[in-house]
């Protein structure tokens, strides 16, 4: 008898276990910004790039992963910027700032050979070239040069310093591409930790390249990103 009363025990407690995990996990997952997202559809991978206002380049980015339905933080939350003059819901070619919004992360590139990512990936030659000028039929797109007329004004991938040593596309004004928009939206390296960008988002190497690695198509990764007290209301743009 008391050893049926053991096992009676044991198997209770291993039942009552069970029972409470999925309550704990759920309790956890609910206390993470991600759940509170809208619109994140079949996605199951999340980088979110929050600021305290619309007007500051200073940023947090924090990762999140769903695994069996439960979302979970993947990354430490770390420093990240954006552009030099903060978020704007609606972007234009060349006003210093970051699209509010939800984009999706599909291509990598960089001045070296692939890090190791699952995401396509490209390596740049000084022939590759990035389209900003609104007057182009290619704007907003990745082209080889030379121009020959085809456009007045683009950025030169292969940079001189190292904010393109790795970086990943981030698709804002990509489908449909609406000239005058906003172009050339970037996932790369910071100068430092106070210097805002010309309207991607960046950080330091270490970080980019652990968010990189991290990201896999299959789980149909998206960059969610704006300011903290307005990001859930400005989630569902998706373009």
């Amino acid at each position: 008898m008391k050893k049926f009363k053991t096992i009676f025990v044991l198997i209770s407690t291993f039942v009552l276990a069970i029972i409470m995990i999925p309550t704990k996990l759920f309790a956890y997952s609910d206390t993470l910004p991600v759940t509170h997202l809208r619109n994140l559809g079949n996605s199951r991978q999340v980088v979110l790039v929050t600021t305290e206002s619309f007007n500051t380049c200073i940023a947090k980015i924090q990762t999140f992963e769903k695994t069996y339905g439960i979302w979970k933080q993947v990354l430490s939350p770390t420093a990240a910027v954006i552009g030099v003059n903060g978020f704007a819901v609606n972007k234009v070619e060349g006003d210093g700032k970051s699209p509010v919004g939800k984009f999706t992360l599909r291509l990598g590139f960089g001045k070296y050979d692939n890090p190791g990512l699952k995401v396509h990936y490209r390596k740049v030659t000084s022939n590759d070239y990035w389209v900003d000028d609104p007057n182009s039929e290619y704007y907003n797109t990745w082209q080889e040069g030379p121009s020959n007329g085809r456009w007045n004004s683009a950025e030169n991938l292969l940079r001189t310093d190292s904010a393109y040593d790795y970086a990943m596309v981030i698709n804002y004004n990509t489908h449909p591409i609406i000239k005058g928009k906003g172009s050339a939206i970037f996932f790369h390296l910071w100068r430092n930790s106070i210097s805002g960008t010309a309207g991607c988002t960046a950080t330091d190497e270490e970080t980019l390249l652990s968010v990189m690695r991290w990201l896999d198509p299959a789980k149909k990764p998206v960059i969610v990103q704006g300011p903290a007290s307005k990001i859930l209301k400005h989630s569902k743009n998706n373009r």
